[in-house]
């Protein structure tokens, strides 16, 4: 059994052809440059009187650093998406836990913000 993320964007009105083009574009290129054997980043069909984007993937779950990897990955794609559409009141977690926000940093943890850790990850998920 993997871990999930899920995360929503709700606000008043529905998103403009725009907004749905940029947020997929950013979607899109953060699942292309996904370097795990796991599922990437789905978006969910909006739900009349749900939120105005949702959406949920699997993290790695063969490798312990490839889930830590692929969840700091997936912060980084929240955060350009929750970017893209400020306005939204966003929600993130993973299994019922919530994912945090830094206005400065974006979501994540501050482990996934040390490039030192983040490398000695990526060197022990190689052996």
């Amino acid at each position: 059994m993997g871990v999930s993320l899920h995360w929503s964007a709700s606000r008043g009105h529905a998103l403009s052809s725009a907004e749905e083009a940029q947020l997929r574009g950013v979607v899109a290129a953060h699942n292309a440059s996904f370097a795990y054997d796991a599922q990437t980043l789905q978006i969910d069909p909006p739900q009349q009187d749900g939120p105005v984007l949702q959406g949920s993937t699997q993290l790695p779950s063969a490798d312990p650093f490839a889930t830590f990897l692929g969840l700091a990955h997936w912060c980084h794609a929240l955060t350009d998406m929750r970017r893209a559409l400020p306005d939204a009141v966003w929600e993130a977690h993973v299994d019922g836990e919530p994912v945090p926000w830094d206005d400065a940093e974006g979501y994540g943890w501050p482990e996934q913000r040390d490039p030192a850790l983040m490398a000695e990850m990526q060197q022990l998920m190689r052996r």
